[in-house]
This record gives C-alpha cells, structure tokens and sequence, in this order.
C-alpha cells in the first residue's frame, strides 16, 4: 500500500497541465521539496558558518547586504510581478523585460560602486567599501538570468525551479563553507554571494528552456514599468520597514551586536517566514487565474493560510520556548546573546507570515496598492520608535519594535481582505483553529519537559523536540491524512 501510494503522487507530482487546483498543489509539492532542501542547507550553512567565523563578521557583511538590497529595490521595477499578474502576452513581452533586467543589473553595480565609499565612512568600516564595490557583480549576473523562469512560476510549473533552486544552493553552500575554511574573514560570504549568483544565472539557462535575446519595445516596457510602479513603491517600503532596524543596530549598537541579531532574525526566517513566502509565492499566480471568482479565490486563500499556519504556528511557539538552548547546542556559547532577540522575532516571524499572504493575494489579482499601504503602516510605526528603542532597550528593545511594526501591517491587511474579499477575523481564526490549540498543547508538553531533561545538552534539546512533535502531530493526523489523500477542498 504505501508503495502504491508513493507510485500514485510521484506520477502526480511528474505530470503536467490539469485544473488550477491540481497545478497548485503540484507546485505546492515541488516547492515544498525546494524549501525542505533549502532550509536544511540553510540551517547546515548557518550553524557551520557560525562556528567559523566571528559575530562582528556577520556584523559587516550584514551591513554590506543592507546596501546591497537597498540598491536592489529602490531600482526594482516590478517587472516579473508584472509579467505574472498582467494580462499581456508573456512571448511578446519577455524580451523587453530581459533586456531591462540586464541594463538595471550593470546601472545598478556603477551606483553600488559610487555609493561605496560614503557608506564605508557612515559606518566607520575600513573593509566596506571594496566588499560593496565587489558585490556590485551579484547585479550583473543576476541580470543575465533566464527570463523564461517567471513564465515557469506563471503557469504554476514548479518542478524545473526546483532543481534549479537546489542545484544552486547545494554547490553555493559547498564553496561558501570550503572558502570561509580557507580564508576564516569576511571574504569568504562575499565571495559566496557571487559564486550563487553565478550559478543562479548560469543553471537557469540549464534547467529552463528558452532562449531571450535582446529585444525592446517601447510600448511593452511602459505596461511593464507602469504595473510596477505599485509594486516598486511597494518594496521600497517594504524594504525599508524591513532593514531599519539592522541598520540601526549597525549604527547605534556595532557590528557585533548586529551580528547577533542577524543570527536570530536568520534563524526565525528559515523557521517561519521563508515557508509562508514560498507559498504565498506559489498561490500568487493561482489567485491571478481565481480573480474572478470571488468565492473560490476566497477558498484558496483560506485553505491555504490554514495550511501554513500548521508549520508557522508550533515551529514559532518553539523557538519562544528552547531559544537560549538551541543556540547554545547548534551555535555555541559566542552566540548567546542571540537568544533574547530570537525569542521576541519569534513573534514577528507568525505576523510576516501571516502579512506575507494577504500582500501576495492582493498583488496576484492587480491590486498592488494594498501592499503598498500595509508597508506603509509598518513603516509608520517604526520609523519614531526604532533609534530609541535601540539607544535604550538594545536587541530586545528592537525586536519588540519590528515585531509591533509587523502586527499593524498584518491589522491593516486585515481590513482590506474583510472590505473586498468579505475575509474577517473570525474566519481566519477559525482556519487557523486546529493549528492554535494543537501548538499550544506543543507548547505545554515542551514547557513540562524542559523541567525533566536538560535541554542544554544534545541529547535533552532531541528529547524535547521529539516529545513537541509527538503531542503536536497526533491531533493532527486527520488532517495529515486528508492532504496524503489529496482532499484539498
């Protein structure tokens, strides 16, 4: 029997076409394989990374990608949300888009280049201007990627993004480790954000079909910038909201606290969010082809939220929970300080998730406005309070900032989903039922062991954990076994 069934979903996992539905959970299935792999490999490059270098390291490159994003999306144009989510023929437009791409991705490396040097001196870093003027290649080669990809997330076609996905991670992780080895400096993350873009680049060319050539056409770059111009202002904010508080710590507290605190938010990030995003970027594209139909767009993205929330909910309850264990098990001891911050982004990592859906829905069906707002009420709350909390609360004072920010970000989506999707608060609390009491049953039962076992120790923190997953998935084998039976609906 249970060959049977692996036989039955690896011939549904490997077909292709079929309803919106069954593309759906195809892509759900290839995704959640992609990210399976890549938060193991994030997790094993995280700790390993860790335990070679220093917290001040990961302080100066996370600096370093600050800037780096910041390019990335104040020039962001929105360009493959618009070729998603816009009506327009994908074949007429792609080559235009291509081309765009490319020429942002050498503007953007020249303003990186002549930024540089002020952000150096703003910092009082001596190594942070030729590590941004080097990163300035990520653009370049991101550029080059093959534009056929974003037709693969349109059709809901997951399978070849995810050995692309992977290929790329696993060869990155490899060099990245050997060299941070090798060399035990800073060098070693910048050297490894190239080598990932390069692969990024160069395995998309391998895994997808299609060939763009350069190609611009005036009409179809003005629908393209004109779709993104929402989408653009969206992720400044958005960015913005969500690299203040870094750049804050960076400025007010040093770069070893911000180190610290970049260890954390990765840890909540692979925990949490990371799974919220991939699948809010898989429905994407679905709720483009449902706009029409309210009532099943409706469905979609409650069955869909109610299903993240089964992974979000205990995993974010757990991490409260062994915070300063698990960090000093996985991490070592130098890195203990994380643990506050980590217990508080906890908290944050469930209202991104959350956020990260109502956001998705809204720019899937054209109305990318309301992301927009919600970013703007995030940043509303944090841009008087993040200096201070910092200046007098430090990490824990700026975790509990960004977490405030998120929550009335999630609030506002709330009102818009409840006015034109008629979704309130009482139908997402019902969705999300089963995975609420269940976590909180988890918590119980890891809050009792953690009085039994020392989960200081390896062999505790396992226990711990085995006894959480144990007492979360019981009540939930129904529901395990409806999705195992593909009952979706």
């Amino acid at each position: 029997m249970p060959i049977r069934a692996l036989k039955k979903i690896a011939r549904f996992a490997f077909a292709e076409g079929g309803s919106v539905k069954s593309r759906v959970l195809r892509s759900g299935m290839w995704a959640g394989l992609s990210e399976a792999g890549t938060s193991v490999l994030g997790i094993v490059r995280s700790v390993v990374l860790a335990r070679l270098l220093t917290p001040d390291i990961f302080g100066v490159m996370s600096l370093a990608m600050i800037v780096v994003r910041a390019i990335e999306t104040y020039t962001r144009p929105g360009v493959a949300q618009a070729l998603i989510a816009s009506k327009q023929d994908f074949e007429k437009a792609c080559n235009t888009a291509f081309t765009m791409l490319v020429v942002r991705g050498f503007l953007q490396a020249v303003l990186l280049a002549a930024v540089a040097p002020w952000i150096g001196d703003f910092y009082e870093s001596k190594e942070l201007p030729l590590m941004l003027q080097v990163l300035g290649g990520v653009f370049i080669l991101g550029g080059f990627r093959n534009i056929n990809t974003i037709a693969r997330q349109r059709e809901l076609e997951f399978r070849s993004l995810t050995y692309l996905t992977q290929a790329a991670n696993i060869a990155g992780t490899i060099a990245t480790i050997a060299i941070a080895w090798w060399l035990r400096s800073v060098w070693a993350l910048v050297a490894g954000q190239l080598i990932g873009a390069f692969l990024r680049s160069v395995l998309s060319y391998v895994f997808v079909p299609g060939r763009p050539r350069f190609e611009f056409d005036r009409e179809v770059a003005r629908d393209l910038a004109h779709y993104g111009k929402f989408i653009t202002g969206s992720s400044i904010l958005l960015y913005t909201a969500t690299e203040i508080d870094s750049a804050v710590i960076g400025k007010v507290l040093g770069h070893a606290e911000l180190g610290y605190y970049a260890v954390a938010f990765a840890i909540v990030t692979m925990a949490t969010t990371q799974l919220a995003k991939v699948a809010a970027g898989i429905m994407m594209p679905a709720y483009s082809k449902l706009q029409s139909d309210i009532p099943a767009l409706r469905n979609a993205y409650l069955r869909t939220l109610g299903l993240v929330m089964f992974a979000v909910l205990p995993a974010s309850l757990g991490l409260v929970l062994v915070a300063e264990p698990l960090v000093r098990v996985v991490y070592g001891e130098k890195w203990l300080l994380a643990a506050a911050p980590l217990q508080l982004l906890a908290m944050f990592g469930l209202f991104r998730s959350m956020a990260a859906f109502t956001g998705y829905l809204f720019e899937g069906i054209g109305q990318p406005k309301v992301a927009f707002t919600m970013a703007g009420v995030r940043l509303a709350v944090l841009l008087p309070l993040i200096v201070p909390a910092a200046m007098y609360y430090g990490l824990p004072g700026v975790a509990i900032t960004v977490t405030a920010g998120m929550a009335a970000q999630w609030i506002v989506g709330l009102c818009y989903l409840h006015a034109r999707l008629d979704i309130g608060f009482g139908k997402i609390l019902r969705t999300m039922w089963q995975p609420v009491w269940t976590s909180a049953c988890m918590g119980l039962a890891v809050w009792g062991m953690m009085y039994v076992v020392d989960a200081n120790h390896v062999g505790g923190l396992l226990a711990t954990m085995g006894v959480a997953a144990i007492v979360y998935l019981i009540p939930n084998l129904k529901m395990l076994l409806a999705l195992k039976n593909g009952r979706w609906n």
